[in-house]
């Protein structure tokens, strides 16, 4: 008698202390991740993951699928050269109602003393979401 007690209090203080956490799933995916020194209407045509330095921007673009209104995803641009990495920007763009599937892009401008050389990342990340973050790794000669 005394085990069931403890195992019906024990079920009862899990069930309180689960129920008390928050977890937030989503079931937002990325597809079709391209990086590229032009934008068309559907993104970037192709992958490019070297640039030269006389490049006045460098886009990436990806195709959001399954996203509920109000997904967040980040795009946190790094400059890989420094110790720890360097972060030059962080975008966070937020789903419309426009529907579960959309296609996103960010950019990264020139700086005004031109771009670094070196190796770059982009990470692409959605809130919620338990798979790790997307990063595209790149290159300025």
């Amino acid at each position: 008698m005394k085990n069931s007690t403890k195992i019906i209090t024990l079920i009862l203080l899990l069930s309180i202390i689960l129920s008390s956490c928050e977890f937030e799933v989503t079931t937002a995916y990325l597809t079709d991740i391209k990086i590229c020194a032009y934008l068309t209407d559907e993104g970037c045509n192709q992958n490019n993951l070297v640039f030269n330095t006389a490049n006045p921007q460098i886009y990436v673009s990806c195709k959001l699928r399954n996203a509920p209104d109000n997904t967040l995803i980040t795009f946190v641009w790094k400059y890989m050269e420094g110790k720890p990495p360097i972060i030059i920007d962080e975008v966070t763009l937020r789903s419309s109602e426009l529907g579960v599937n959309q296609d996103l892009n960010s950019s990264l401008s020139k700086p005004y003393n031109g771009w670094p050389i070196g190796k770059y990342a982009v990470e692409i990340s959605i809130e919620g979401n338990s798979n790790p973050s997307e990063v595209i790794y790149f290159e300025v000669r």
